[in-house]
Parts: structure tokens; sequence; C-alpha cells
């Protein structure tokens, strides 16, 4: 933790106004980000970022100096929003077979691509690229989408994502690699179609 945020932090722990709004300031963006990702509706997202603040400028006592702020943040703003999204069971168990690759009945793949690859370096500096990206992402179904955002984006461990989402490791690896074959189809085609 840098200096900036030990004082950042000790000025939340002694009631200072100027501090908790420094705070808003600094992680906002961030923080609204991810909740967007995760709830999907930008209002929602609004009030779930209020929410986390709130709640981590009262805990702020559990934060321990030695960690990262960021991290901390991110995680309450991801149990918000999961919180928010148990509370109106949005979760839902769309099929995602639509998304994946088809097969014909020797194995064959129905989608057949013969251009050459795209160049990844070129497609990872694309500011389109990465909006190509976060739309495919928000076309996954809830489950999968959950899953992908929190162990691939946030890097949350198997264990964490399968505690956060109340269900097994196991289910979590299945979701998460089936959440990347939609997302490697759904992206396959306009990579080649654009680059």
């Amino acid at each position: 933790m840098t200096s900036d945020e030990d004082e950042l932090v000790e000025g939340i722990r002694k009631g200072d106004t100027r501090s908790c709004n420094t705070l808003v300031k600094t992680y906002w963006t961030d923080l609204n980000f991810l909740a967007r990702r995760i709830i999907g509706s930008p209002d929602e997202a609004d009030d779930i970022t209020q929410d986390a603040f709130i709640n981590a400028i009262k805990h702020i006592d559990t934060f321990e100096n030695r960690g990262n702020l960021r991290a901390w943040l991110r995680k309450i703003v991801t149990n918000q929003a999961l919180m928010a999204l148990r509370k109106k069971k949005a979760l839902k168990e769309d099929s995602l077979d639509d998304l994946m690759l088809q097969f014909d009945d020797s194995g064959h793949h129905l989608n057949h691509f013969t251009e050459r690859p795209a160049n990844l370096d070129v497609l990872a500096e694309s500011s389109q690229v990465r909006e190509r990206i976060r739309q495919a992402i928000d076309n996954l179904p809830d489950n999968y989408r959950l899953t992908l955002i929190l162990r691939d984006i946030q890097g949350y461990t198997t264990r964490e994502v399968a505690d956060m989402t109340h269900t097994t490791e196991k289910n979590v690896k299945v979701r998460l690699h089936r959440a990347r074959l939609a997302l490697r189809n759904l992206l396959g085609a306009a990579f080649r179609d654009t680059y």
C-alpha cells in the first residue's frame, strides 16, 4: 500500500470527510465499471457502487493496511453486486447451445473459417476490439458471464468464485470452460471478418 493510501485510510478512520470524498473520487469509475459488468444495469450499478462505498467507509477498521485497498474495495463491490443478483434472482440459466460451435453428424465443424487467424497484437491494441469483447461477454447468459468476469477478469480463484456464487468448484470450471468456448465462437467470426 502506498503512503497516499495509508493517509487516506487513516483519514477515513478518523472520520475526515475530505478523505471519504477522495476515496470515492479515486475509485468510483473502476468500481462502478465492475458493478456494471456483473449486474448489467447502469442504474443498479450506481446504487451498488454507492452502497459499497458506504460499507467500505463504515467498516474501514477491518481493512488491513498491508493489503491492497483497490482489491479490498473490488471485493466489496463484487459482494454487493452478487447480493443484488441473488435478491432479484436475476441469474438466468439460459443455454449456451446457440453460442457454441456447431458440428455435423461426422463431427466436423459446420462453421468453416479458412481465412488466416487475426494478428493478436493488432487486436489487443484496438479499442474497437475491446468494445466487441465487452459486447460479446454481455451476450453470455448471466451465470456464464458472471463466472467468466469473476474468474478471468477479476482474477478470483475457482474456490472463491464457487463460494461467491454458492455453487461447486466443478460447476465453476464447467461454466468457465463453456463461457470461454462460447466467447471464442462469438468473437471468432467477427475478428476474421474485420482483420
